[in-house]
């Protein structure tokens, strides 16, 4: 497991070690009634986003990849990290192991979240085993065979919002993305061009309703992390997708 953490942006790269972060001046204890991750109440060692990333240039549209060492990668709007901590795990006193998983503990640096509008922060974006956090443009700048037209439907333009949040992460659509966790959804068929539309919400919502196979990686989704209406909206936006190939 990597023990630095690396921030850059389009013309710095800065790395810096877990030693140096708890060393910090700033370094705050941070509880969480309920972290998403550990299913409980949780305290970290954590240093607010913004005191690591005030170096670095950032656009008011920009956005922030984090990636972690298992290649999961997350495109995040860099005007959220005024409510992220990036939580620093102490080599002398480690954190508890993940529940439901064989990933050991979250760390050694894990992006947590205390905002004042929790709906607006995807639980992808709690991103453990944290690497690095990059600026990057947004995700239909650097993909725009993820866009939709001026004209497109509310629901389908919310639907390519809740996409980018919440399935970028591990799946690619049409080469578009950095997820390799879950296959590409836009190669070599849409699912919407194979799945009735109640089918595919119902297998968005748990997979294993649908069907199930031995490496089965996605979770079921709670209505918490993705309403039923932000599911019909993605199906919406797959399908107009479909349309527009």
């Amino acid at each position: 497991m990597a023990q630095t953490l690396t921030l850059a942006d389009r013309t710095h790269t800065t790395t810096l070690t877990r030693e140096a972060l708890l060393a910090r001046p700033d370094v705050r204890e941070i509880t969480l009634d309920r972290d998403p991750v550990y299913g409980r109440a949780m305290t970290y060692r954590a240093l607010p986003a913004t005191a690591l990333l005030k170096d670095l240039t950032v656009g008011a549209d920009d956005y922030m990849q984090a990636k972690a060492t298992d290649d999961f990668s997350v495109s995040i709007p860099a005007h959220l990290l005024g409510e992220a901590y990036i939580a620093i795990e102490p080599a002398a006193t480690p954190w508890p192991k993940m529940p439901g998983v064989d990933k050991g503990t979250a760390g050694p640096f894990y992006l947590i979240w205390r905002a004042a509008n929790p709906a607006a922060i995807s639980s992808e974006y709690w991103s453990y085993h944290l690497a690095a956090l990059t600026v990057t443009d947004s995700p239909t700048k650097r993909w725009p065979q993820l866009g939709v037209a001026a004209g497109a439907p509310d629901q389908v333009r919310h639907g390519l919002e809740r996409f980018v949040s919440v399935c970028l992460a591990c799946h690619r659509f049409d080469g578009a993305g950095e997820g390799t966790m879950g296959p590409d959804l836009g190669r070599p068929m849409n699912p919407a061009a194979w799945f009735q539309p109640a089918a595919l919400k119902k297998f968005i919502r748990n997979p294993k309703s649908v069907r199930d196979w031995p490496d089965a990686k996605m979770p079921a989704l709670s209505p918490e992390s993705l309403t039923d209406s932000d599911i019909d909206a993605i199906v919406a936006w797959l399908e107009y997708k479909l349309l527009k190939h």
